[in-house]
């Protein structure tokens, strides 16, 4: 029963084009959950719900620390997984139901309710979505692509694939939100609706990753393994590369989340229209794609993925002050996200692409393989970044005395609006850079995987 469904280690090398898009949409379907909790949720909770806006951040700031918990857990479940469906690609098909009724309940709060009872339904349905469903959907899609192939560029072709989905998830969920939520009423049962649509959607792409993408890589069995859970974590920090990266996703995705959680509130208060959010996120992600498409591929085979982080960030960092030269000028403001979105197209792609190789470096020193720690520990960073960056805009944003809903904010307040989507996230890039700045992973990868490969075929002689 259910054989066409089961995993297919034997599928062929390089990966073809149908696999790679059926991957991309696996991220496109987490966008649809992801971004609006980045960009949209505390402005339906402030706006719609009516709940104070830095009680919510400190909320989602706790919350994070039971993610990072969870983060950990699955990565052990994943490392224990073994079925016919593979052991990161199962997890996909198990949490497609539960991922359909985390997007509803996130934008279901009772409104007719006490201010105290809404926090608590916040709470709940916001740890059910992010700590339970997204990780235990998210980390094993991700884990998956280290086990599609080992081969870098491979890899990163793989990576560009879920970019270009991913930003194409992310454009037309918040190009679509408002509108459709205005369309079905524009009150706070209007976004229930139109989660309901998102989340059909997003559980059809998902379907189609589990259904076209397999895994060829073998992990190490369990009885193989030296150590216990205790020792395969110290290992993880013994990966000084794992830990860099982990560093550079945790504050440039921390800054992205800062910019685009303060980026509604400016384009209501500074640009006069609130909806203008998706123009200047269709804008960003175009030249997202482009980037991607153009430019990354080239300097990926020429100079390496660590130059395109530390490339990128440099011009976002320009893109972030740019907007403070005139913030009231619609045309600024969108040739600055342009140049935005340049940058961040290598960042994203790239960062994605380092993950893999950290695996292989993480079984080249400890002599043993963790997908699922890796990448619980990076997802967890940038989990960690998503919590983070909405609570540091919102933090700024109180500090500078911002009211909810109001039709004219103070001055102060408008500096803050300001400060948050271009010198807080500027600062947190700069951060960004210093974490990969003696990564060298780039340069000594080919002869890990000689020796890696050496290993295996030792391995056989003596088994045979």
């Amino acid at each position: 029963m259910f054989e066409s469904l089961k995993n297919n280690p034997n599928k062929p090398q390089p990966i073809g084009f149908v696999e790679k898009f059926a991957y991309g949409l696996g991220d496109f379907a987490s966008q649809m959950l992801y971004t609006p909790v980045g960009a949209l949720l505390i402005f339906y909770y402030t706006e719609y719900v009516h709940v104070n806006i830095a009680t919510v951040a400190t909320i989602m700031l706790l919350s994070r620390f039971f993610d990072g918990i969870s983060d950990l857990v699955m990565g052990f479940f994943i490392e224990k997984t073994k079925s016919p469906y593979g052991k990161t690609r199962v997890w996909i098909l198990r949490m497609l139901i539960p991922y359909f009724i985390a997007m509803v309940a996130l934008f279901a709060v009772p409104v007719g309710w006490s201010d105290f009872a809404k926090y608590v339904y916040i709470f709940v349905s916001y740890n059910f979505a992010i700590t339970v469903v997204y990780t235990a959907i998210n980390l094993p899609y991700g884990a998956m692509s280290t086990m599609m192939t080992n081969d870098s560029y491979q890899r990163s072709i793989i990576v560009i694939f879920r970019m270009l989905l991913a930003t194409a998830g992310n454009t037309l969920t918040i190009a679509a939100t408002l509108p459709m939520v205005r369309w079905f009423g524009n009150d706070a049962f209007a976004w229930t609706k139109a989660f309901m649509v998102l989340g059909a959607i997003g559980c059809f792409f998902f379907f189609v990753t589990f259904y076209f993408c397999h895994e060829r890589i073998a992990s190490t069995p369990d009885k193989e393994r030296k150590g216990n859970s205790w020792q395969a974590v110290k290992g993880l920090f013994r990966n000084s590369y794992w830990v860099m990266l982990t560093c550079c996703m945790l504050t440039i995705f921390a800054a992205d989340l800062v910019f685009s959680t303060a980026n509604t509130y400016y384009c209501r208060y500074f640009l006069g229209n609130q909806e203008l959010v998706g123009v200047i996120n269709t804008i960003l992600n175009v030249f997202k794609v482009g980037s991607m498409i153009i430019i990354l591929p080239f300097v990926l085979r020429k100079a390496g993925k660590r130059f395109a982080v530390l490339t990128a960030a440099v011009c976002i960092i320009f893109a972030l002050c740019a907007r403070m030269i005139d913030p009231y000028n619609a045309t600024l403001a969108y040739v600055a996200v342009a140049f935005y979105g340049l940058g961040q197209g290598f960042t994203y792609a790239s960062l994605f692409a380092m993950i893999p190789d950290t695996v292989e470096y993480g079984e080249y020193i400890e002599h043993e393989r963790h997908e699922g720690l890796v990448y619980a520990g990076a997802s967890f960073g940038t989990k960690l970044a998503a919590g983070l960056g909405a609570v540091i805009a919102s933090f700024v944003m109180n500090a500078g005395g911002y009211v909810n809903d109001a039709a004219q904010q103070t001055a102060e307040a408008m500096n803050a609006i300001l400060y948050a989507c271009t010198l807080v996230p500027a600062g947190l890039y700069i951060l960004g850079i210093l974490s990969v700045l003696f990564y060298k992973l780039d340069k000594i990868y080919p002869d890990v995987i000689k020796e890696l490969g050496a290993r295996r075929a030792r391995k056989a002689v003596l088994e045979n």
